[in-house]
Protein backbone atom coordinates (compact mmCIF):
# COMPACT_ATOMS: atom_id res chain seq x y z
CA UNK A 1 0.00 0.00 0.00
CA UNK A 2 1.27 3.64 -0.76
CA UNK A 3 1.79 6.16 2.23
CA UNK A 4 1.39 9.63 2.01
CA UNK A 5 4.90 11.32 3.10
CA UNK A 6 5.35 14.48 4.21
CA UNK A 7 6.30 16.43 1.67
CA UNK A 8 2.86 14.81 -0.75
CA UNK A 9 0.65 16.06 2.23
CA UNK A 10 2.30 19.45 2.36
CA UNK A 11 1.70 19.97 -1.21
CA UNK A 12 -2.34 18.51 -0.64
CA UNK A 13 -2.56 20.83 2.39
CA UNK A 14 -1.19 23.93 1.17
CA UNK A 15 -2.69 23.65 -2.47
CA UNK A 16 -6.39 23.11 -0.94
CA UNK A 17 -6.10 25.82 1.48
CA UNK A 18 -5.11 28.46 -0.16
CA UNK A 19 -7.54 27.54 -3.29
CA UNK A 20 -10.24 27.66 -0.92
CA UNK A 21 -9.06 30.94 0.79
CA UNK A 22 -8.87 32.95 -2.50
CA UNK A 23 -11.77 31.57 -3.74
CA UNK A 24 -13.62 32.79 -0.61
CA UNK A 25 -11.63 35.84 -0.35
CA UNK A 26 -13.90 36.52 -3.87
CA UNK A 27 -16.95 35.46 -2.95
CA UNK A 28 -17.26 36.93 0.37
CA UNK A 29 -15.97 40.47 -0.56
CA UNK A 30 -19.20 41.67 0.89
CA UNK A 31 -18.34 43.29 4.21
CA UNK A 32 -22.16 42.65 5.59
CA UNK A 33 -20.70 38.65 5.03
CA UNK A 34 -20.71 37.80 8.91
CA UNK A 35 -17.85 36.05 10.24
CA UNK A 36 -16.31 35.53 6.72
CA UNK A 37 -13.67 37.45 7.42
CA UNK A 38 -12.35 35.73 10.29
CA UNK A 39 -13.00 32.02 8.94
CA UNK A 40 -10.56 33.43 5.76
CA UNK A 41 -7.88 34.84 8.28
CA UNK A 42 -8.23 30.47 10.17
CA UNK A 43 -6.99 29.54 6.91
CA UNK A 44 -4.26 31.79 6.22
CA UNK A 45 -3.06 30.83 9.91
CA UNK A 46 -3.15 26.87 9.00
CA UNK A 47 -1.17 28.24 5.99
CA UNK A 48 1.60 30.05 7.70
CA UNK A 49 1.90 27.05 10.03
CA UNK A 50 2.83 24.46 7.34
CA UNK A 51 6.48 26.22 6.83
CA UNK A 52 7.20 25.96 10.88
CA UNK A 53 5.95 22.29 10.78
CA UNK A 54 8.54 21.65 7.79
CA UNK A 55 11.17 23.02 9.67
CA UNK A 56 11.06 21.63 13.08
CA UNK A 57 12.99 18.61 11.92
CA UNK A 58 15.73 20.35 10.46
CA UNK A 59 17.38 20.89 13.63
CA UNK A 60 13.94 20.54 16.20
CA UNK A 61 14.61 23.80 17.44
CA UNK A 62 12.03 25.01 20.09
CA UNK A 63 10.87 28.25 18.42
CA UNK A 64 9.31 26.09 15.07
CA UNK A 65 7.78 23.86 17.11
CA UNK A 66 5.84 26.80 19.36
CA UNK A 67 4.98 29.33 16.00
CA UNK A 68 3.83 26.50 13.98
CA UNK A 69 1.22 25.02 16.72
CA UNK A 70 0.36 28.29 18.00
CA UNK A 71 -0.64 29.28 14.79
CA UNK A 72 -2.05 26.25 14.21
CA UNK A 73 -4.30 26.80 17.12
CA UNK A 74 -5.00 30.05 16.22
CA UNK A 75 -6.65 29.01 13.26
CA UNK A 76 -9.35 27.15 14.99
CA UNK A 77 -9.76 30.44 17.55
CA UNK A 78 -10.60 32.24 14.16
CA UNK A 79 -13.25 29.13 12.82
CA UNK A 80 -14.95 29.38 16.34
CA UNK A 81 -14.93 33.38 16.36
CA UNK A 82 -16.41 33.38 12.92
CA UNK A 83 -19.28 31.23 13.91
CA UNK A 84 -19.97 33.05 17.04
CA UNK A 85 -19.86 36.10 14.95
CA UNK A 86 -22.26 34.63 12.68
CA UNK A 87 -24.82 33.02 15.28
CA UNK A 88 -24.27 36.28 17.84
CA UNK A 89 -22.50 34.56 20.65
CA UNK A 90 -20.65 36.31 22.92
CA UNK A 91 -17.67 35.37 24.67
CA UNK A 92 -14.97 36.62 26.87
CA UNK A 93 -11.47 37.32 24.89
CA UNK A 94 -9.85 34.48 26.80
CA UNK A 95 -12.16 31.85 25.22
CA UNK A 96 -10.51 32.95 22.46
CA UNK A 97 -6.53 33.68 23.70
CA UNK A 98 -6.48 30.21 25.78
CA UNK A 99 -6.07 27.58 23.40
CA UNK A 100 -2.63 29.64 21.27
CA UNK A 101 -1.45 30.14 24.45
CA UNK A 102 -2.14 26.41 25.72
CA UNK A 103 -0.51 25.61 22.22
CA UNK A 104 2.43 27.68 22.76
CA UNK A 105 3.42 26.43 26.44
CA UNK A 106 2.83 23.08 25.55
CA UNK A 107 5.20 23.25 21.97
CA UNK A 108 7.77 24.99 24.42
CA UNK A 109 7.68 22.63 27.37
CA UNK A 110 7.82 19.66 25.63
CA UNK A 111 9.85 20.27 22.69
CA UNK A 112 12.03 17.13 23.45
CA UNK A 113 9.55 14.88 24.40
CA UNK A 114 7.72 13.90 21.21
CA UNK A 115 4.26 11.51 22.58
CA UNK A 116 3.46 14.04 25.57
CA UNK A 117 3.66 16.81 23.04
CA UNK A 118 1.89 15.22 20.21
CA UNK A 119 -1.12 14.07 22.91
CA UNK A 120 -1.48 17.07 24.64
CA UNK A 121 -1.53 19.08 21.10
CA UNK A 122 -3.52 16.66 19.34
CA UNK A 123 -6.18 17.13 22.15
CA UNK A 124 -6.17 20.96 22.20
CA UNK A 125 -6.70 20.51 18.39
CA UNK A 126 -9.38 18.02 18.57
CA UNK A 127 -11.19 20.16 21.60
CA UNK A 128 -11.33 23.01 19.36
CA UNK A 129 -12.79 21.06 16.66
CA UNK A 130 -15.16 19.36 18.81
CA UNK A 131 -16.28 23.07 19.90
CA UNK A 132 -17.07 24.21 17.03
CA UNK A 133 -19.36 21.49 15.85
CA UNK A 134 -21.35 22.03 19.29
CA UNK A 135 -21.61 25.90 18.46
CA UNK A 136 -22.65 24.45 15.13
CA UNK A 137 -25.37 21.76 16.11
CA UNK A 138 -26.74 23.61 18.29
CA UNK A 139 -28.13 25.56 15.75
CA UNK A 140 -30.09 22.83 13.89
CA UNK A 141 -33.38 23.92 14.28
CA UNK A 142 -32.65 27.83 13.22
CA UNK A 143 -31.29 26.95 9.97
CA UNK A 144 -31.46 23.85 6.91
CA UNK A 145 -30.82 20.89 8.68
CA UNK A 146 -28.65 19.17 6.45
CA UNK A 147 -26.14 22.43 6.25
CA UNK A 148 -25.64 21.98 9.86
CA UNK A 149 -25.07 19.04 9.73
CA UNK A 150 -22.17 18.71 6.75
CA UNK A 151 -20.88 21.64 9.16
CA UNK A 152 -20.93 19.39 12.26
CA UNK A 153 -19.74 16.26 10.38
CA UNK A 154 -17.06 18.72 9.20
CA UNK A 155 -15.47 19.49 12.20
CA UNK A 156 -16.12 16.11 13.70
CA UNK A 157 -14.11 14.57 11.17
CA UNK A 158 -11.59 17.07 11.94
CA UNK A 159 -11.13 16.40 15.55
CA UNK A 160 -10.54 12.68 14.78
CA UNK A 161 -7.73 13.12 11.81
CA UNK A 162 -5.41 14.62 15.24
CA UNK A 163 -6.79 11.75 17.48
CA UNK A 164 -5.90 9.24 14.32
CA UNK A 165 -2.50 10.81 14.18
CA UNK A 166 -1.42 11.57 17.98
CA UNK A 167 -2.77 7.43 17.98
CA UNK A 168 0.16 6.79 15.95
CA UNK A 169 2.84 8.24 17.65
CA UNK A 170 2.00 6.90 20.81
CA UNK A 171 1.64 3.75 19.89
CA UNK A 172 4.99 3.89 18.14
CA UNK A 173 7.36 1.39 18.91
CA UNK A 174 9.86 4.20 19.24
CA UNK A 175 10.93 6.77 21.57
CA UNK A 176 11.17 9.74 19.18
CA UNK A 177 8.58 8.91 16.62
CA UNK A 178 7.87 10.96 13.72
CA UNK A 179 4.12 12.21 13.64
CA UNK A 180 4.10 12.72 9.49
CA UNK A 181 5.82 9.87 8.71
CA UNK A 182 4.43 7.83 6.01
CA UNK A 183 2.42 5.26 7.56
CA UNK A 184 -1.33 4.05 7.31
CA UNK A 185 -2.28 6.59 9.98
CA UNK A 186 -1.04 9.39 7.60
CA UNK A 187 -3.34 8.29 5.32
CA UNK A 188 -6.35 7.88 7.90
CA UNK A 189 -5.66 11.31 8.84
CA UNK A 190 -5.58 12.43 5.24
CA UNK A 191 -8.70 10.91 4.38
CA UNK A 192 -10.08 11.96 6.94
CA UNK A 193 -8.83 16.35 6.56
CA UNK A 194 -9.83 16.56 2.78
CA UNK A 195 -13.48 15.65 3.21
CA UNK A 196 -13.26 17.51 6.64
CA UNK A 197 -12.23 20.79 4.98
CA UNK A 198 -14.37 20.28 1.91
CA UNK A 199 -17.52 20.06 4.25
CA UNK A 200 -16.76 23.10 6.37
CA UNK A 201 -16.11 24.95 3.43
CA UNK A 202 -19.69 23.93 1.95
CA UNK A 203 -21.21 24.11 4.68
CA UNK A 204 -19.87 27.44 5.34
CA UNK A 205 -20.64 29.02 2.04
CA UNK A 206 -24.28 27.34 2.22
CA UNK A 207 -25.00 28.97 5.77
CA UNK A 208 -23.78 32.66 4.78
CA UNK A 209 -26.38 32.41 1.21
CA UNK A 210 -29.30 30.83 3.53
CA UNK A 211 -28.71 34.04 5.94
CA UNK A 212 -28.83 36.12 2.69
CA UNK A 213 -31.72 34.39 1.52
CA UNK A 214 -33.47 35.01 4.79
CA UNK A 215 -32.38 38.51 4.76
CA UNK A 216 -34.07 39.47 1.21
CA UNK A 217 -37.24 37.63 1.61
CA UNK A 218 -37.34 39.54 5.57
CA UNK A 219 -36.94 43.00 3.42
CA UNK A 220 -39.25 41.65 0.89
CA UNK A 221 -41.70 41.55 3.52
CA UNK A 222 -40.72 44.13 5.85
CA UNK A 223 -41.96 48.07 5.80
CA UNK A 224 -38.69 50.46 5.54
CA UNK A 225 -40.02 52.78 7.62
CA UNK A 226 -40.98 51.04 11.04
CA UNK A 227 -39.61 48.07 10.45
CA UNK A 228 -42.88 46.03 10.89
CA UNK A 229 -44.58 43.57 8.51
CA UNK A 230 -45.58 44.86 5.35
CA UNK A 231 -48.86 43.88 3.55
CA UNK A 232 -46.89 41.36 1.76
CA UNK A 233 -45.71 39.87 4.52
CA UNK A 234 -48.86 39.99 7.05
CA UNK A 235 -50.92 38.62 4.17
CA UNK A 236 -48.01 35.26 4.42
CA UNK A 237 -48.94 35.31 7.92
CA UNK A 238 -52.45 35.79 8.43
CA UNK A 239 -53.39 32.79 5.62
CA UNK A 240 -50.50 30.56 8.35
CA UNK A 241 -52.77 31.46 11.08
CA UNK A 242 -56.58 30.91 9.48
CA UNK A 243 -55.06 27.62 8.39
CA UNK A 244 -53.78 26.48 12.17
CA UNK A 245 -57.05 27.84 13.15
CA UNK A 246 -59.57 26.19 10.76
CA UNK A 247 -57.54 22.82 11.71
CA UNK A 248 -57.61 23.63 15.65
CA UNK A 249 -61.34 24.94 15.40
CA UNK A 250 -59.92 27.88 17.09
CA UNK A 251 -60.43 31.46 17.83
CA UNK A 252 -58.82 34.26 15.36
CA UNK A 253 -59.18 38.16 15.74
CA UNK A 254 -58.13 41.01 13.40
CA UNK A 255 -57.66 44.47 14.34
CA UNK A 256 -57.53 47.65 11.32
CA UNK A 257 -55.87 50.76 13.01
CA UNK A 258 -56.22 53.88 10.84
CA UNK A 259 -54.80 56.99 12.62
CA UNK A 260 -57.20 59.96 12.74
CA UNK A 261 -56.69 62.96 10.42
CA UNK A 262 -53.27 61.71 10.08
CA UNK A 263 -53.15 64.15 6.22
CA UNK A 264 -53.29 67.02 8.72
CA UNK A 265 -50.44 65.80 10.61
CA UNK A 266 -48.10 65.66 7.18
CA UNK A 267 -49.46 68.77 5.55
CA UNK A 268 -48.85 70.66 8.95
CA UNK A 269 -45.63 69.75 10.19
CA UNK A 270 -44.12 68.01 7.16
CA UNK A 271 -43.80 64.37 6.14
CA UNK A 272 -40.64 64.00 7.73
CA UNK A 273 -42.53 64.43 11.29
CA UNK A 274 -44.99 62.88 9.94
CA UNK A 275 -42.94 59.25 9.48
CA UNK A 276 -41.13 60.01 13.24
CA UNK A 277 -44.83 59.59 14.20
CA UNK A 278 -45.94 56.65 12.38
CA UNK A 279 -42.32 54.85 13.60
CA UNK A 280 -43.21 56.22 17.21
CA UNK A 281 -46.93 54.60 16.75
CA UNK A 282 -45.53 51.49 15.59
CA UNK A 283 -43.29 51.11 19.13
CA UNK A 284 -46.27 51.59 20.75
CA UNK A 285 -48.38 49.13 19.12
CA UNK A 286 -45.84 46.10 19.54
CA UNK A 287 -45.20 47.41 23.21
CA UNK A 288 -48.94 46.48 24.08
CA UNK A 289 -48.97 43.14 21.78
CA UNK A 290 -48.27 39.54 23.19
CA UNK A 291 -44.98 37.65 21.15
CA UNK A 292 -46.90 35.41 19.57
CA UNK A 293 -49.08 38.78 18.23
CA UNK A 294 -48.72 39.90 14.43
CA UNK A 295 -48.84 43.66 13.22
CA UNK A 296 -48.56 45.18 9.69
CA UNK A 297 -48.37 48.45 8.45
CA UNK A 298 -50.31 47.68 5.22
CA UNK A 299 -51.00 51.17 4.26
CA UNK A 300 -49.69 55.16 4.91
CA UNK A 301 -51.40 55.47 8.43
CA UNK A 302 -53.21 51.90 8.84
CA UNK A 303 -52.14 49.01 10.93
CA UNK A 304 -53.55 45.15 10.88
CA UNK A 305 -52.88 43.58 13.77
CA UNK A 306 -53.28 39.77 13.99
CA UNK A 307 -54.28 38.06 17.00
CA UNK A 308 -54.49 33.98 17.20
CA UNK A 309 -56.48 32.69 19.63
CA UNK A 310 -58.20 35.80 20.57
CA UNK A 311 -62.21 35.34 20.82
CA UNK A 312 -64.20 38.51 20.71
CA UNK A 313 -63.98 39.68 24.06
CA UNK A 314 -60.24 39.58 24.70
CA UNK A 315 -59.62 40.75 21.20
CA UNK A 316 -62.06 44.15 22.47
CA UNK A 317 -59.98 44.40 25.36
CA UNK A 318 -56.09 44.25 23.34
CA UNK A 319 -57.65 47.30 21.15
CA UNK A 320 -59.40 49.60 23.83
CA UNK A 321 -55.77 49.17 25.62
CA UNK A 322 -53.94 50.02 21.96
CA UNK A 323 -56.14 53.11 21.75
CA UNK A 324 -55.54 54.22 25.13
CA UNK A 325 -52.39 53.53 24.94
CA UNK A 326 -52.16 55.93 21.94
CA UNK A 327 -54.51 58.47 22.73
CA UNK A 328 -52.12 59.05 26.36
CA UNK A 329 -48.63 59.60 24.80
CA UNK A 330 -46.94 62.70 24.93
CA UNK A 331 -47.04 63.10 21.51
CA UNK A 332 -46.66 67.15 22.36
CA UNK A 333 -42.84 65.89 23.32
CA UNK A 334 -41.89 64.90 19.79
CA UNK A 335 -43.18 68.28 18.07
CA UNK A 336 -46.82 67.62 17.25
CA UNK A 337 -49.02 70.42 17.93
CA UNK A 338 -51.97 68.23 19.12
CA UNK A 339 -52.66 64.46 20.08
CA UNK A 340 -52.82 61.46 18.25
CA UNK A 341 -55.38 58.98 18.33
CA UNK A 342 -57.25 55.87 16.39
CA UNK A 343 -59.30 54.41 15.35
CA UNK A 344 -60.05 50.56 15.34
CA UNK A 345 -62.17 47.78 13.54
CA UNK A 346 -62.43 44.62 14.80
CA UNK A 347 -63.50 41.39 13.40
CA UNK A 348 -62.94 37.67 14.98
CA UNK A 349 -63.14 34.58 13.29
CA UNK A 350 -63.71 30.87 14.49
CA UNK A 351 -61.83 28.48 12.18
CA UNK A 352 -64.33 25.29 11.27
CA UNK A 353 -62.62 22.46 8.68
CA UNK A 354 -64.44 23.80 5.82
CA UNK A 355 -64.20 27.39 6.79
CA UNK A 356 -61.49 30.04 5.14
CA UNK A 357 -62.65 32.96 6.92
CA UNK A 358 -62.62 34.78 3.39
CA UNK A 359 -65.24 37.54 4.70
CA UNK A 360 -63.20 38.01 7.69
CA UNK A 361 -60.99 41.35 6.46
CA UNK A 362 -63.75 42.43 4.84
CA UNK A 363 -65.72 42.93 8.25
CA UNK A 364 -62.99 44.47 10.32
CA UNK A 365 -62.31 46.79 7.38
CA UNK A 366 -66.41 47.65 7.35
CA UNK A 367 -66.27 47.88 11.40
CA UNK A 368 -63.21 50.35 11.10
CA UNK A 369 -65.16 52.86 8.69
CA UNK A 370 -68.29 52.71 10.22
CA UNK A 371 -66.38 53.78 13.79
CA UNK A 372 -64.58 56.44 11.49
CA UNK A 373 -68.05 57.70 10.40
CA UNK A 374 -69.68 57.86 14.01
CA UNK A 375 -66.82 59.46 16.11
CA UNK A 376 -63.61 58.64 15.76
CA UNK A 377 -61.14 57.61 18.71
CA UNK A 378 -63.35 54.54 19.34
CA UNK A 379 -63.12 50.83 18.96
CA UNK A 380 -66.06 49.32 16.59
CA UNK A 381 -66.22 45.01 16.16
CA UNK A 382 -68.13 43.67 13.63
CA UNK A 383 -70.06 41.95 16.06
CA UNK A 384 -71.75 44.86 17.33
CA UNK A 385 -71.94 46.46 13.97
CA UNK A 386 -74.73 43.69 13.11
CA UNK A 387 -76.53 43.76 15.98
CA UNK A 388 -76.95 47.46 15.42
CA UNK A 389 -77.88 46.81 11.85
CA UNK A 390 -80.10 44.37 12.70
CA UNK A 391 -82.00 46.74 15.09
CA UNK A 392 -82.52 48.70 13.21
Amino acid sequence: MQFFDFRTACVIYLCSHVCIAVLLSVAFSDKRARGARLWIVGLVAQILSVPFFVLRSSPPGPFPLLAGNALFALSWVCFWASFDVFFGNKRSFWSYALPPALAAVVAAVFAGAVKPRVLLLTTIFAAEAWCIAAVVLRRVREFRARVILMLGAGYLLAGCSYLVRAGVVLLSPQDFPDPFAPSLGQNVAMLLSVPSLLACTLGFVLLHRDMAEEEVRRLADSDPLTGLQNRRGFEAAFTRELRGAARAGAWTSLALVDIDHFKAVNDRHGHGLGDEALRLLARIVVRELRGDDCVARIGGDEFCVLLPGAAPERAAAVAERLRLAVASHDWRALGLADPLTVTIGLSSHRGGADDAGEDFLRLADMALLAAKQMARDMVLHADALSRRSADA
